[in-house]
């Protein structure tokens, strides 16, 4: 019997070096660091691409509920507000869509019931609040909590007339135009929401397009500082932002003129 010898050749194996897997590392994290505003680019367009068509679909909804009432705009109640007497609940701009207190619906919530049978579209998907969540389930409740949604919708503020074919005028003889727009508010605690950051705002208009626009100088925000004043500073703010997405369609909104 032959025994069998082992080979004497030896293959050595080189590995990484620990210098060298350093070396990997900073590399993939270089690459990493070169990708990561790209991404995140692409993902802050691709939720203003999404908010896009939803106000898309809150405006076919909006023609809708038009068709049916005699070209009338959906809108919440007409009493007075309980904080503004002067003013009813459907002449504020607002993004509450139920009424707890009430029991009603409100702004864009009239439309929930036949007109807009996907309460998602409301909300936007770069909302920085716990919406949709919770907003969704006090919509399907309708009980004593007030639901708000992502976007502000006009109702009966800043116009001459509640027809869709034409709304008549804002407080500075433009023609009224906006219909619904990315809510933000820059309050503290519970009156801070985003949508987007607060960096652009998309709009709806009457004739159904929508837009995007940079929110510079925060003109389309509510601000920290118009939450002093309520309810007079609030109901004011509204109006500068509702006339300054009236101008925004023909005009740099950051020159809108005052309000008189």
């Amino acid at each position: 019997m032959h025994e069998v010898m082992p080979d004497a050749r030896i293959v050595h194996r080189r590995g990484f070096t620990l210098v060298e897997l350093l070396v990997v590392v900073a590399i993939v994290s270089m690459l990493l660091a070169l990708l990561m505003p790209s991404l995140s680019r692409a993902r802050a367009q691709s939720r203003l691409t999404v908010c896009l068509s939803n106000l898309r679909e809150i405006g076919l909804g909006i023609q809708a509920y038009a068709m049916q009432y005699n070209d009338a705009i959906p809108r919440g109640p007409a009493e007075p507000l309980p904080y503004f007497p002067s003013q009813g609940w459907d002449e504020w701009a607002t993004n509450q869509v139920w009424l707890g207190m009430m029991k009603a619906d409100q702004g864009l919530g009239t439309m929930l019931s036949h007109d807009l049978r996907q309460p998602r579209v409301l909300f936007c998907p770069a909302d920085d609040s716990n919406d949709p969540v919770e907003e969704l389930q006090k919509i399907d409740h309708q009980g004593d909590e007030d639901a708000y949604c992502s976007y502000f919708y006009r109702q009966r503020d800043q116009i001459t007339r509640d027809r869709l074919d034409y709304l008549g005028l804002n407080d500075l003889g433009l023609e009224a135009r906006a219909l619904v727009l990315d809510a933000n508010s820059l309050g503290e605690g519970d009156l801070g929401r985003t949508n987007h950051q607060a960096r652009e705002v998309n709009i709806l208009y009457l004739d159904g397009h929508a837009e995007t626009f940079e929110n510079r100088r925060q003109v389309f925000s509510l601000r920290a500082e118009d939450y002093s004043g309520f309810p007079v500073s609030i109901e004011r703010r509204l109006n500068e932002i509702l006339v300054a997405a009236d101008y925004a369609e023909s005009g740099d909104p950051t020159k809108t003129p005052p309000l008189p």
